[in-house]
């Protein structure tokens, strides 16, 4: 049996509802969500709740979606069939509103506190690391409409009406009436998509981060023939388990446990030292030695995850430390955000699985060939902020079991606990993960490329070209000092002030924010914000590739609403965007650039196989990364993209796309 020692682990941080005694990990049976199906029509309100998280702690205050009397956080997984259209009405039920102009709010009922937390050792110890508000000053939030509720079906293929445009908010009493097709996209050229696990979510304007974190937030499964046909489990009995992975801080204020969004003068962004699977806190599962489909949602408001499935050996020589084994081996990526991949992707022992802010991931998981009593660890190697770091060595994961790491804001790595045993409930799989290894998961999938490969690898995916596409370059940049993100969408311009070369480009050329004159110094907060110019018009069913081009430090998981999509090459390519000294060459403010932005030899990250035989609606730009991705709309109406950290959507890095009927020309007069 592979047990640990609690003595050979991390010491748990302090259980603050009981002083001196440990907040234990593994001791929470994990909440295995067991899917709603939806027939035509369902209504789902939206209501303050309690979430009990742990067994030593008391049920904590969050809010949540569920059938009338029935609200829990996170929200029921919904389950619609692929094809089977939907009408949902989203009831808000909350009864908190501060939005300062509403003359009728009522007395506000919050299920969380905030603080910002000086940091004065953030590089080394973060304050992050701790729990409880540690003297901390409440967060302002005179902008956030706390209580109003817009709900997104993301990844979702949905009409803009639908699709919970930020502004569209919804007041106490009110409710949100949305059509869901239940379809793929683009299935007009064949590329269709088999079995999704999307997410609904509030996405409210300057409100979403508060929402998420409250609880507002839930998994919604497209559920699709094909993958019955291919033997996949379709339900917990059968062995599918999906796993909503949040992070979270908490408080006792007033005899009370609250969770706690607590941020730094130079972090605006929330990085918790707990992590919730299912609203559970460092939860375990008895499984029993089979094959199971674990797929995965990355739910946090900021931290991503770079998990790794460990035992740990006892020690074999006296007082030594346990040694963390990884077993990659038994692992079989099947799916991403956008349903089954081409075909099935092994995973190397010197990687892992990386989940951003909103990514899935859709994982066979074979315990057959370990013994009765074996306790297999999901843990987590990423640093926050996220960056796009090297996987750690089997040294550093050891160390990371050991230690955690502090200096990341990765205090205690433990995700999820499952236990091998015969008598378990979820009997899982018999056939193993390999069995899946080189069968076509998804007939209809087709590498986007910009021209069709002469002489095609014989186990390559099939291509299809995007031949008549429109580019749209985008800048992702922060001011300095740290406070606002941006998405800035740059066109050409010979007397621009912007000088970039592409890594695919020979040749140096200037740029200007589009919306924007040469030399104009009107302030970056009153032009060019979510509300302001529209400057990327897609015509309705014409390929288009979007263009990241990452200028800051950290990385930006960046959401295309309606249509999935798919990165371009095999590799992000990298530029230069901090000077000798490691300040940004770029400035969003005055939209100037210091030096020219050039590229560098590095490639910048390769994509993952799921990145590259799957779909996506997510996708990571690592800091320097510049990102192809190849997207064709063929729903028209009004969207947005935007970075999926859930503060720097809150604070202009999200913009807006109209997807017209007919190609749209600035320049032309109005007819009459």
């Amino acid at each position: 049996m592979h047990a640990t020692k609690l003595s050979k682990q991390i010491d748990p941080p302090d259980n603050p509802w009981d002083p001196g005694t440990p907040l234990r990990p593994f001791v929470t049976p994990l909440a295995v969500l067991h899917p709603v199906k939806m027939g035509d029509a369902i209504s789902i309100d939206i209501a303050a709740t309690t979430a009990l998280i742990h067994p030593d702690l008391p049920e904590i205050a969050a809010w949540g979606y569920g059938v009338p009397g029935g609200v829990t956080s996170p929200g029921p997984l919904l389950e619609a069939d692929a094809g089977n259209a939907t009408t949902v009405t989203w009831r808000n039920r909350l009864d908190a509103s501060l939005y300062q102009r509403d003359p009728n709010r009522p007395v506000p009922t919050l299920p969380f506190s905030t603080a910002v937390v000086d940091d004065p050792d953030g590089d080394n110890d973060s304050v992050q690391n701790y729990l409880g508000s540690e003297g901390g000053v409440p967060e302002k939030m005179p902008s956030a409409p706390l209580g109003w509720t817009s709900t997104h079906l993301h990844g979702g293929h949905s009409a803009s009406d639908a699709d919970g445009w930020p502004e569209n908010m919804i007041p106490a009493g009110g409710q949100q009436v949305s059509f869901y097709a239940n379809t793929y996209d683009n299935v007009d050229i064949a590329l269709g998509k088999v079995g999704a696990l999307l997410w609904y979510h509030d996405h409210a304007m300057n409100g979403t981060r508060y929402h998420v974190y409250s609880g507002l937030a839930g998994g919604y499964i497209l559920r699709d023939q094909a993958e019955r046909d291919l033997g996949l489990p379709t339900t917990p009995e059968e062995g599918e388990i999906v796993a909503i992975i949040q992070d979270r801080n908490i408080d006792a204020v007033d005899g009370q446990i609250r969770f706690l969004h607590k941020t730094t003068p130079d972090t605006g962004e929330f990085f918790g030292p707990l992590t919730l699977v299912n609203g559970k806190l460092w939860p375990q599962l008895s499984l029993r030695p089979a094959t199971f489909r674990l797929r995965m949602l990355n739910g946090s408001n900021a931290r991503a995850y770079r998990l790794h499935l460990v035992t740990v050996d006892p020690p074999s020589i006296g007082d030594q430390p346990p040694e963390v084994r990884v077993h990659h081996d038994v692992l079989r990526i099947i799916g991403s955000d956008g349903g089954l991949l081409w075909k099935a992707a092994k995973v190397a022992p010197r990687s892992a699985l990386t989940l951003a802010p909103a990514e899935r991931l859709d994982v066979l998981v074979d315990l057959s060939g370990f013994a009765p009593g074996t306790q297999v660890y999901l843990i987590n190697s990423a640093e926050a902020p996220f960056g796009g770091g090297k996987v750690p060595t089997a040294a550093q994961l050891n160390s990371l079991w050991h230690k955690g790491d502090r200096p990341g804001r990765n205090p205690f790595p433990w995700v999820l606990r499952l236990d091998v045993d015969p008598d378990a409930e979820l009997r899982g799989m018999d056939q193993p993960a390999s069995a899946f290894d080189g069968v076509e998961l998804n007939a209809a999938f087709r590498r986007t490329v910009h021209g069709l490969t002469a002489h095609p690898a014989h186990d390559a995916a099939p291509e299809i070209s995007i031949e008549g596409h429109e580019h749209h370059l985008i800048l992702l940049a922060e001011t300095d000092p740290p406070g606002h993100l941006y998405v800035q969408e740059l066109v050409e311009d010979a007397n621009g002030d912007i000088a970039l070369r592409l890594p695919t480009d020979t040749e140096t050329k200037k740029y200007r924010v589009d919306g924007w004159m040469v030399g104009d110094q009107t302030s970056s907060e009153t032009r060019v914000a979510f509300d302001d110019h529209v400057g990327i018009r897609p015509q309705l069913g014409q390929w288009q590739v979007f263009r990241f081009v990452n200028t800051t430090g950290d990385t930006h998981p960046l959401h295309i609403h309606q249509s999935q999509f798919q990165p371009l090459g095999s590799a992000a390519g990298q530029i230069a965007y901090a000077d000798a000294l490691g300040n940004n060459i770029y400035d969003p403010a005055s939209r100037t650039a210091t030096a020219p932005l050039l590229p560098l030899p590095d490639p910048g990250r390769s994509y993952d196989t799921a990145e590259i035989t799957g779909w996506k609606d997510t996708i990571r730009v690592d800091p320097g990364n510049v990102v192809s991705v190849a997207i064709r709309f063929d729903v028209p109406g009004r969207y947005v993209y935007h970075c999926h950290v859930l503060e720097h959507e809150d604070t202009q890095m999200m913009r807006p796309i109209v997807v017209t009927v007919v190609p749209m020309d600035d320049g032309a007069p109005m007819q009459m």
